[in-house]
């Protein structure tokens, strides 16, 4: 059932005019058409389908807070995307699909133990002994820096390697669901 007022609210939000012609916006604000024309009623169950592929980032965030506004009041979203920045933002449960079938399916928090943390070093001792060991993943080594990857639950001990080995230089890149996505993807190619 429409709601009017929350309507009117999210027009306003999304800074739509109501008297101009459908035809006559561009495709990210009749994204925003669409969104509110969703949003505007009281269901129990939001489907959607990429609705932020033509969204800017202002318009993306008023998404996600109204996401958030209707899973507050018990409403469940069902989002369909390829931006999996977006996903692991707003998804309390995440599946992956590939070639119909659902691959890995799990609340974020439990699919996290899957995901990859990726480090590049460069450090005082040859960091290439790391290349021998078995929790280390897409290993490489160019001008005395190393890149790869672990599991989450080996950052630890993969650390107390890297402080032994004398670090100098060290970035760390929190593991994500687009590298989990990614590698089951690419996984599926072998």
């Amino acid at each position: 059932m429409l709601d009017a007022r929350r309507r009117d609210q999210l027009i306003e939000r999304f800074e739509l005019d109501p008297h101009k012609k459908a035809r006559t916006y561009s495709k990210g604000n009749r994204q925003k058409v669409a969104i509110v024309a969703a949003f505007s009623t009281n269901a129990e169950l939001y489907i959607l389908d990429e609705p932020t592929s033509r969204l800017g980032p202002v318009d993306g965030e008023g998404f996600s807070a109204v996401c958030g506004e209707v899973a507050d009041r018990g409403a469940a979203v069902l989002l369909s995307s390829h931006i999996l920045a977006e996903v692991e933002k707003l998804c309390d449960n995440v599946t992956i699909i590939r070639a119909g079938r659902a691959v890995k399916s799990g609340s974020l928090e439990e699919l996290r133990h899957l995901m990859r943390t990726t480090l590049k070093v460069r450090t005082r001792g040859d960091s290439r002994v790391l290349q021998r060991a078995p929790y280390v993943h897409d290993f490489t080594y160019q001008d005395g820096q190393t890149g790869f990857s672990v599991d989450r639950a080996e950052v630890d001990r993969t650390m107390a390697q890297l402080t032994e080995l004398g670090i100098v230089e060290l970035t760390v890149t929190p593991a994500s669901l687009e590298d989990l996505f990614l590698r089951e993807y690419q996984g599926a190619d072998r």
